[in-house]
């Protein structure tokens, strides 16, 4: 099975995506092919695909509540339906996953949902 339990973890500021300086000393584009293969859809197990799901579900909580920007425009705002929805979503999924996790990371993911549902308290009603 493949570990997706580090995928979503909370914000920090480290991790905000930063633009490059340059492109001097980048890959060129057939090395970065070489580095990162991707994996299809099909080839992974329903699991696996799940298990990733909440990593996606748990971003989109935190930029619901407006704690990261989005990755897109780089804009930050708030949508606590939108928050709400991924959160429920992530609790959904993950109850119907966590009998397969092995301990350690499926207590991450439990913490993950308990500071996405506190976060969610505090965005809420502020």
């Amino acid at each position: 099975m493949v570990d997706w339990s580090g995928a979503a973890e909370e914000p920090r500021p480290e991790d905000a995506p930063q633009a490059p300086a340059d492109d001097a000393g980048a890959p060129a584009p057939e090395d970065r092919n070489a580095q990162a293969r991707a994996v299809p859809l099909h080839a992974l197990e329903t699991r696996d695909i799940l298990i990733w799901c909440l990593s996606v579900l748990a971003a989109k909580a935190w930029e619901g509540m407006g704690l990261v920007p989005n990755p897109a425009s780089g804009a930050v705002a708030k949508n606590l339906d939108g928050a709400r929805l991924a959160i429920d979503a992530y609790a959904a999924v993950f109850v119907l996953v966590r009998e397969g996790i092995d301990e350690s990371p499926r207590r991450e993911m439990e913490t993950l949902l308990t500071n996405l549902r506190v976060n969610f308290v505090e965005k809420s009603s502020s």
